[in-house]
C-alpha cells in the first residue's frame, strides 16, 4: 500500500470516526430531549391529576365577573376576599342588576378511555350558576310589586337572559327587616291600646305626653307590611322556580358567602366526574367527616366506646382511665361481671380529671352487652 492510500485510509477512519462520534452525539442529544418531554409531560399530567375536588387546588382556576352595579363597598370586600383565594375578579355589565356570574379556566379534559385527567391548551369556559345579590328592600319591593314588576317578572327576566343556568339569589338584610317589621307592628299595637284607654276618659291628654307610634325623621310614620307577601315570594322562588336562596345580614357576610360559593362551585365538575367513576365501578365515595377518626391508639378507643348508646365522652375516658386497652376492658368486664363499671367515676376533661358523677348501672350493664355477648345475631351497640 503506498503512501497516498494509507493517508487517504487512514482520514476516511477519521472521518468515519468522526461520523459516527456526531451519530451518537446526536442520539444521546434526541434521548436528552424525549426524556425531558416525557418528564415534562409526566409532570404536566400529575399536575392536572391532583386531586381537584380539594378546593384549595380547584379556586384559582375560577374567573369571578363582578356587576358594575353593584355597590363599591360590598365590591372591594368581595375583590379582596378573592383575591387571598388566587381568584381572578373582572368587572361586567349585567343585563338584570347585581348579577355575579362565574368562569373557568380549563386547562385539562378527563379521558374516560384512560382513566385520568390530560393537559390540554388553557381555554376559558362559562359556568351555569348565577348569583343575584338583593338588598331586603328590594326584595320586599319585589314581593310587594303589581304585575310586570314583581318577583315573577324578576324570575322570567334572568331566566331570559341566563338559559340553563342555577339561579341563586342572596338576599341581604331580610332577617333584620323582618325583625324591625315586627317592631312596627308591636308599636302599633301598644298605641292601638293606648288609643282606646284614652277614649274612654273625657280628658284630654296632657301636652307633654310623648306622640304614639314611631316616625321617620320626615315625621311619615312607619307602616307594617305583612310578612305572608313575603314569605310567598320566598316559597315562590323555592318552590316554583326552583331557585336557590341564601340570607345574610351585612355586606361582609354578603362577600364572604359569594368566596364560599365560588369555591364550591370550583370542585363541581371533579365531583361530577369522581361520583360517576364511582357509580360505574361500584365503588363507595365517603366524605370527610362521614367516619370519626382518632389521632392515635387512645383516641380511637374512646371514640370507638362513644359508639355505643348512651355513652358519653366523659363516659368513655372514665373508661379509658380505668382500662386503657379494650382487651384489658373486655377481661374486666368478664372477671367483674354486668355491674363492673358501675362506680367508674367519669371523666371531667380529656387530661384525666374526675367528677364526682359515676357512670351507673344501665350504662355498665350495656356495656357488658357489648363487649360479652355471644349472641352473633346481636345488633346492639
Amino acid at each position: 500500500m503506498t503512501t497516498d492510500e494509507k493517508i487517504r485510509d487512514k482520514a476516511a477512519k477519521t472521518a468515519a470516526r468522526e461520523a459516527e462520534k456526531r451519530r451518537k452525539d446526536l442520539e444521546k442529544q434526541q434521548a436528552r430531549e424525549q426524556k425531558a418531554r416525557e418528564k415534562e409531560k409526566a409532570a404536566a399530567l400529575a399536575e392536572v391529576n391532583k386531586i381537584r375536588t380539594d378546593k384549595k387546588t380547584s379556586t384559582p382556576e375560577m374567573i369571578v365577573d363582578i356587576p358594575s352595579s353593584l355597590n363599591v363597598s360590598t365590591t372591594l370586600q368581595i375583590e379582596t376576599l378573592l383575591k387571598d383565594l388566587s381568584v381572578q375578579c373582572q368587572p361586567w355589565t349585567s343585563p338584570v342588576n347585581n348579577v355575579i356570574r362565574w368562569r373557568r379556566k380549563v386547562a385539562a379534559r378527563f379521558n374516560e378511555d384512560l382513566g385520568h385527567w390530560e393537559p390540554i391548551p388553557m381555554r376559558i369556559e362559562p359556568e351555569n350558576q348565577v348569583l343575584v345579590i338583593l338588598t331586603a328592600a328590594e326584595f320586599v319591593e319585589l314581593a310587594l310589586g303589581s304585575e310586570g314588576s314583581d318577583i315573577e317578572a324578576h324570575v322570567f327576566k334572568m331566566r331570559q337572559d341566563f338559559r340553563d343556568h342555577t339561579l341563586i339569589y342572596l338576599v341581604e338584610g331580610l332577617t333584620a327587616w323582618m325583625r324591625k317589621n315586627r317592631n312596627i307592628r308591636n308599636r302599633q299595637f301598644v298605641s292601638a291600646v293606648r288609643n282606646t284607654g284614652e277614649g274612654d276618659s273625657s280628658a284630654p291628654p296632657p301636652s307633654s305626653q310623648a306622640p304614639t307610634g314611631r316616625k321617620r325623621k320626615n315625621g311619615a310614620p312607619q307602616e307594617y307590611i305583612s310578612e305572608d307577601s313575603v314569605e310567598d315570594a320566598l316559597l315562590d322562588l323555592q318552590v316554583l322556580h326552583g331557585a336557590l336562596i341564601h340570607h345574610t345580614n351585612a355586606a361582609v357576610e354578603t362577600a364572604q358567602w359569594v368566596a364560599v360559593f365560588t369555591q364550591h362551585i370550583s370542585t363541581i365538575p371533579y365531583r361530577r366526574q369522581r361520583e360517576q367513576a364511582n357509580m360505574e365501578s361500584a365503588a363507595f365515595c365517603m366524605e370527610t367527616g362521614q367516619v370519626r377518626t382518632g389521632d392515635g391508639t387512645k383516641d380511637t378507643y374512646v371514640r370507638m366506646l362513644q359508639e355505643i348508646v348512651r355513652v358519653t365522652a366523659p363516659i368513655a375516658y372514665g373508661i379509658a382511665a380505668e382500662f386503657d386497652t379494650v382487651s384489658s376492658l373486655v377481661k374486666g368486664l368478664e372477671e367483674g361481671g354486668p355491674l363492673r363499671l358501675e362506680g367508674v367515676r367519669k371523666s371531667a376533661n380529656k387530661d384525666g380529671a374526675f367528677s364526682d358523677r359515676n357512670i351507673g348501672q344501665a350504662v355498665s350493664r350495656r356495656i357488658h352487652k357489648v363487649f360479652t355477648g355471644r349472641d352473633e345475631r346481636s345488633t346492639d351497640i
